[in-house]
């Protein structure tokens, strides 16, 4: 496993996202919602292959819960979860304490806003609320999961945020054109990747990609002729090029099953960072996709 650090702590690059253990989640799921016990097996081995960063939500259905109980005997584990701007002005004490209270903790490693809305109102007593967290042990981090330009550019400016959520893959490049690693180690700030592959959108086979998305399947050819002729599966492809431009970033995971978690870290553990010439080929393949194809939000 790789690993990164970020102000004294060792995180393993690889993390483990869990929206889809409390919701069907992703538009190539086909098994829906895992059980307790499913996630309970997941749970266990990617914490035996030294994975210690998870990664939830408040809007994820019972997630919180799930995870918690999953987690409940593993120590290390550094858990971040996100919670709605407004749930966060109106009764913060509430939201944290619901949140340590779902996943059986004292403290989060971070606590992320699951939107950018109060970066652009930003008040004195938002600061205060952040230092309030931190002070009484119940957060180490606080962070911000961003979707525009403009959010990652008011993440950056403002010294409350640690920790940046951002969606990163083969079809959405913005962090490369727009320096978003660079200007986040210049900050001193972890970026966390979401997306890696696009709610599944990527791996798909072509004949099942939806009416909504066949657009997308020019795409989708390429990343099958780019795997074939990289002698790589499409999993591997997409993680790779993730990897290999992401030096000092989490990236996150998700999985609906056991071999899913298996077949994700086996891949992640085995492969080889790209060469410049392969990142570069890789990435033109892939320049100027519509949003309509990379922001989900538009499906």
């Amino acid at each position: 496993m790789k690993y990164i650090n970020f102000k004294g702590d060792r995180l393993a690059k690889l993390s483990l996202g869990t929206v889809q253990f409390g919701l069907n989640y992703g538009i190539a799921n086909n098994e829906g919602q895992p059980t307790q016990k499913t996630v309970n097996g997941i749970i266990d081995y990617v914490y035996t292959q030294n994975i210690n960063c998870f990664d939830t939500a408040q809007a994820y259905g019972n997630s919180e819960e799930v995870l918690g109980i999953s987690l409940k005997e593993k120590q290390k584990s550094l858990i971040m979860s996100k919670l709605k701007s407004n749930l966060f002005r109106e009764d913060f004490d509430k939201s944290i304490s619901k949140s340590l209270a779902n996943l059986q903790t004292n403290s989060l490693y971070a606590l992320l806003l699951h939107d950018s809305d109060l970066l652009y109102n930003w008040l004195e007593e938002d600061t205060l609320i952040v230092n309030k967290l931190i002070k009484s042990g119940k957060i180490k981090y606080f962070g911000v999961s961003i979707y525009t330009s403009e959010d990652f550019q008011l993440a950056i400016e403002n010294n409350n945020i640690k920790v940046i959520q951002i969606p990163f893959n083969l079809f959405d490049q913005r962090a490369i054109r727009e320096q978003w690693f660079k200007k986040a180690k210049e900050s001193n700030k972890l970026i966390v990747i979401r997306s890696v592959f696009l709610q599944g959108l990527l791996l798909m086979d072509i004949e099942k990609i939806p009416n909504n998305l066949l657009s997308a399947k020019k795409f989708i050819k390429d990343i099958d002729s780019l795997s074939n002729e990289l002698n790589l599966s499409k999993n591997e492809l997409a993680l790779n090029f993730v990897d290999s431009i992401a030096k000092d970033a989490l990236i996150l995971f998700g999985c609906d099953n056991l071999n899913q978690a298996k077949e994700n870290i086996v891949n992640y553990t085995k492969m080889e960072s790209f060469d410049e010439i392969t990142l570069s080929i890789i990435s033109e393949k892939f320049t100027g996709i519509d949003e309509n194809i990379y922001n989900p939000a538009k499906w």
